[in-house]
């Protein structure tokens, strides 16, 4: 490429690149108000993702580290219900601040040399630490706790705020009700984590919940099923065939034909048909 092409090309880079930077700082000055307005935190995302994809292109790869950094941490506070406190601020800040006077020395001499681009690295990566490791802290995990007896399958979605405190705490309280944790498994950062516990035959869904909260976890949502590949007794019989409709029934607006428990469920009254002679209800209220 011929150095006029370059730095013609450069010349297009820093005029886009500033004008990011423009948003960003513009974002970040009002950053409460900027992460729950979806179209604004988007605004800041693209932002930073074109300033990495132009700095890749031209080879400036402290700028294109920095810039995707700051565009995953922008990713977090839209995804995540994080509270923007001070020191958050504070350390995303100090990331700009770094890629800011990255574009800036670009603009003022179109390249970068490799002692000013390995300076402001190297004062970047403890923000980075320090802004993961805060990071961690602030951020709920979201949980799936997927509890398994002999007769039901439990999953219970929520999220907690402590990670530490809940893998340690859950583990103590499964004990205590008999039960053992089959997988333990989580994601970088501490975003998600999903919990496989199996428990003794007839556990109460009531104490299960009590054991997943007590151990830190706000529950959201609760899912039971019957884990029918283990109910297949006398005492819990699997009916894989539809029940034949009674000839009573035909017609009857409230005959639903699918499956409920286990059972071909028919009507609200009569789950597996009415007895012969038998007076139905439903069929009474039509």
């Amino acid at each position: 490429m011929l150095p006029e092409q370059l730095q013609r090309i450069i010349g297009y880079f820093i005029e886009e690149a500033t004008e990011h930077i423009q948003i960003i700082e513009q974002g970040l000055q009002d950053l409460q108000n900027t992460v729950p307005a979806t179209q604004r935190i988007h605004q800041l995302i693209r932002a930073s993702h074109s300033i990495k994809g132009g700095a890749a292109m031209l080879g400036f790869s402290s700028i294109q580290r920095i810039a995707h950094r700051l565009e995953d941490y922008l990713k977090l506070l839209r995804e995540c219900p994080i509270a923007i406190d001070s020191r958050l601020l504070s350390l995303l800040t100090q990331v700009f601040d770094i890629l800011a006077a990255l574009v800036y020395k670009v603009s003022k001499g179109f390249g970068l040399n490799s002692e000013d681009a390995n300076q402001m690295l190297s004062l970047a990566e403890p923000v980075f630490d320090e802004l993961d490791a805060y990071l961690r802290a602030l951020i709920p995990t979201r949980l799936t706790v997927r509890a398994s007896t002999d007769e039901h399958i439990h999953v219970f979605c929520g999220y907690c705020t402590s990670l530490g405190e809940f893998s340690s705490a859950i583990a103590s309280r499964v004990g205590l009700l008999g039960g053992t944790i089959t997988r333990h498994e989580q994601e970088d950062l501490g975003i998600r984590l999903c919990v496989d516990i199996y428990l003794p035959p007839y556990s109460r869904i009531e104490n299960i919940r009590q054991a997943v909260e007590l151990s830190g976890a706000i529950i959201g949502t609760v899912q039971t099923q019957r884990d029918f590949s283990l109910l297949a007794t006398a005492d819990y019989p699997v009916y894989q065939s539809a029940i034949e409709r009674p000839p009573i029934c035909t017609g009857c607006r409230y005959y639903y034909g699918r499956s409920d428990g286990g059972y071909q469920l028919n009507c609200t009254i009569h789950p597996r048909g009415p007895e012969e002679q038998e007076r139905c209800r439903d069929r009474e209220q039509e």
